[in-house]
């Protein structure tokens, strides 16, 4: 069943979406002791083949599963450059800035910290259950990651809402701007459940 958003909608879930983008500037800036900023496009909902037809197709993605009141999980999407830089940028300086496998754990913390805090808001703005698993790192085009996540979120995808993340990290000497595309994957059920107590808000 198609469900339609409003823009009520579409403005509540952007207010918890600022909300989880806030609390993730936060955590991510205290980790890596630098200043690191993280703002978020408005979020929109996609269909998958728009996110296969993505011109860059070698991506490295986290894929994140959600239990509670909601069936489905998160993923972010970052192309492989965008991850070397975000990974050598959060190791530097520390003994671990050469380990291949600490640098896919950056990978997976940064998708925890989003996908964390954005489920915590959700739990508050809309007073639901919501807690994430540990990210799950995979590789591949935008078509391949959806197919595995899929698989791992072991369920029917029947709405995707995305928006674009932008980090912007400044160190003494340099400073990155890095984006990556983080997605929401929701089947119908755990929709009309989020709507519905966004409905809530409006009497």
């Amino acid at each position: 069943m198609k469900i339609i958003l409003d823009q009520f909608y579409y403005d509540a879930l952007n207010e918890i979406g600022n909300i989880g983008m806030g609390n993730a500037t936060t955590a991510l800036s205290q980790l890596i002791g630098k200043t690191i900023k993280v703002s978020a496009s408005e979020l929109t909902s996609l269909d998958p083949d728009s996110i296969s037809d993505h011109e860059d197709h070698s991506k490295t993605g986290a894929i994140v599963k959600v239990i509670g009141d909601l069936n489905g999980g998160f993923i972010l999407m970052l192309n492989k450059r965008h991850s070397e830089v975000l990974s050598e940028m959060m190791l530097a300086h520390t003994e671990y800035e050469d380990d291949p496998y600490m640098r896919n754990s950056v990978v997976i913390e940064v998708a925890n910290i989003l996908a964390g805090t954005y489920c915590t808001a959700l739990s508050k703005f809309l007073d639901m259950s919501v807690t994430p698993s540990l990210p799950v790192l995979a590789e591949g085009s935008p078509e391949d990651l959806l197919k595995k996540c899929g698989k791992y979120l072991n369920g029917k995808v029947d709405h995707i809402i995305g928006l674009t993340a932008l980090f912007e990290i400044e160190a003494e000497d340099e400073y990155h701007s890095l984006s990556g595309d983080m997605y929401m994957l929701l089947d119908a059920a755990s929709m009309r459940n989020i709507l519905d107590r966004i409905n809530k808000m409006r009497t």
